[in-house]
């Protein structure tokens, strides 16, 4: 496994992101940082309430979460990184920065942070039944169609493994395992 891959579990809310990264980075021996916490506390108050974040309330969390992509890539650390990145622009910011705002990269990942975007794929009723079971997190599951609406799925120009995850963590772990090695 290349040592400064850095892993971005991404997906809508509800398809197991934090679950996933927990149990990967314990397999692989890396950390890994949830993108909840680098959200204002507006934006989280603003989910809390009802309402979806608007690209203009996602590009500061955006960036905020490629500076921590690009320290673990300037020291060549391998890390996990779990964001919902519903959007081929939102995934170009996580890899090239603000560059990606100037349309100032060259389009391909090999110029950016080495980042391979890990998709956990799921049915929206799925996901559905899971947000209804989660406590005590600040997304509410109401916001999930907004999700939804707006995922833009990884295609073939991202570097990206699609993961189906109506089966158990251990198999989703092992199945991104098989794609890095």
């Amino acid at each position: 496994m290349n040592k400064s891959i850095i892993f971005v579990i991404m997906g809508v809310c509800g398809s197991g992101k934090t679950t996933v990264a927990e149990k990967l980075s314990k397999e692989i021996h890396c950390s890994y940082r949830d993108a909840d916490n680098f959200h204002s506390e507006e934006n989280k108050k603003k989910m809390a309430s009802g309402y979806p974040l608007t690209d203009e309330d996602r590009i500061p969390w955006l960036l905020a979460i490629y500076g921590y992509i690009k320290s673990l890539s300037d020291s060549n650390t391998p890390g996990i990184v779990t964001c919902s990145a519903l959007k081929r622009k939102y995934r170009d910011i996580l890899v090239f920065g603000e560059d990606a705002l100037r349309k100032e990269h060259a389009g391909t990942q090999e110029n950016g942070c080495p980042v391979l975007f890990v998709y956990l794929k799921g049915s929206p009723t799925l996901i559905s039944a899971r947000l209804k079971e989660r406590k005590g997190h600040f997304m509410p599951a109401e916001l999930l169609q907004s999700q939804i609406d707006i995922l833009e799925e990884p295609d073939e120009f991202e570097r990206h493994v699609t993961v189906d995850i109506d089966c158990s963590v251990d198999t989703i772990v092992s199945s991104i395992i098989k794609h890095i090695k």
